[in-house]
């Protein structure tokens, strides 16, 4: 992980290269994965986002593994065994990942995956 860049509305992370993750909903942190979630990004009743200190601690560790579950979750495993957790949004996008290729991911309002190819090379 290169950055973490917040804005007004959403969060993006860099993974350098190209990669990037944009979180507009919350997230959760877990130290390892029997530790208890603590926020990562808090989505406030204004529709704005805020980092914690969590999220911040896992630039440049190296992402293991990222599952995007059917029900439109993710989850990111960092080297250091910490889980960084985003539920999907009931009505909007609670997240889109960009791949290395261009192929992008997106967490579906209410629930769902949705995938698009990269742009040819």
């Amino acid at each position: 992980m290169e950055s973490v860049d917040t804005d007004e509305f959403s969060v993006v992370i860099n993974f350098g290269g190209g990669p990037a993750l944009t979180i507009e909903s919350s997230a959760s942190f877990r130290a390892n994965p029997r530790a208890a979630p603590t926020p990562a990004v808090t989505h406030n009743e204004d529709g704005t986002v805020s980092t914690s200190e969590a999220l911040v601690s896992l630039i440049g560790q190296r992402v293991l593994s990222t599952v995007g579950f059917k029900t439109g979750a993710l989850r990111l495993v960092f080297e250091s065994g910490a889980w960084l957790t985003i539920p999907f949004g009931e009505h909007y996008e609670a997240w889109q990942l960009t791949g290395l290729s261009g192929r992008v991911w997106v967490s579906l309002p209410g629930g769902g995956l949705a995938t698009f190819p990269g742009a040819p090379t």
